[in-house]
């Protein structure tokens, strides 16, 4: 009998962990509301310089450090940074996230669009840009971990 329920025990600890979520950087106590990048985009006006919980899904990460990663949802993108590369992200990555910080429109020189695309993975179509919306995140939590 004993053997049982340490069996059954067993079986959900190993079950509540398997949809486990994985943090990096801070993560706020009280986070800001949830928004879509969608909505973070079509909001950037208002949402400027403002504390933020962006959800998404992680389509790309940059492979050389893990100092950003891109977010999408509704056909919209947005790449999340981490702030002054005080975390990394797994290269590998791909599913569901929160990212949590500033939203800012950032300059992008050739330079740098090329070293994004060359050095890091990016898509290439951020070298037809010259500035772009960006998360400056705190942290970041990845939910399918």
């Amino acid at each position: 009998m004993i053997k049982r329920v340490l069996m059954a025990a067993a079986m959900a600890l190993l079950l509540a962990g398997a949809a486990t979520a994985a943090d990096y950087g801070d993560i706020p106590e009280v986070a800001p509301p949830e928004l879509s990048v969608a909505e973070a985009v079509y909001g950037q006006d208002r949402l400027l310089d403002e504390d933020v919980a962006v959800h998404g899904r992680v389509s790309n990460v940059c492979t050389h450090r893990g100092c950003w990663a891109i977010l999408e949802s509704e056909g919209e993108m947005l790449r999340i940074k981490a702030d002054d590369h005080a975390f990394a992200m797994p290269a590998d990555y791909r599913g569901e996230a929160i990212a949590f910080g500033r939203l800012e429109l950032v300059d992008i020189t050739p330079e740098h669009a090329r070293h994004l695309v060359e050095d890091d993975g990016a898509d290439p179509a951020i070298l037809e840009q010259d500035t772009e919306l960006r998360l400056i995140a705190s942290g970041v939590r990845f939910l399918d971990e």
